[in-house]
């Protein structure tokens, strides 16, 4: 997969996190110096799987870690997240750190590349 189709990807899947309801602020791998503001859902990619057939790439699935964060314990964007459109979506763990909740998803995302 060349580098401008792993960009195109990430921007089509970050596009998607972004229509979430509720949601304002998203994050593509953050510099640790960056004040974030909540709630927000940070993402970072993680593996790319490619379906080959007749030697051609017809099918790459990304693999993001996906995180939420959020004061509210029973945020309803967790329930969207499980939710997305075109995408495979694993729940990962919960947790909370400095008062706020988390959660983690492993998040699957196909695009059809002809």
């Amino acid at each position: 997969m060349s580098p401008t189709m792993v960009r195109d990807q990430r921007e089509s899947f970050h596009n998607i996190l972004m229509s979430i309801d509720g949601v304002k602020h998203v994050y593509f791998q953050p510099p640790q110096s960056k004040e974030l503001k909540y709630p927000c859902i940070i993402y970072n990619m993680d593996s790319i799987d490619s379906k080959h057939a007749d030697n051609k790439r017809y099918l790459s699935s990304v693999k993001f870690s996906v995180m939420l964060i959020d004061f509210d314990p029973e945020s309803e964007i967790q329930k969207s997240i499980l939710d997305l459109q075109g995408c495979t979506v694993d729940f990962n763990r919960f947790f909370t750190s400095d008062n706020l909740n988390h959660w983690t998803y492993d998040v699957y995302y196909s695009k059809q590349m002809w």
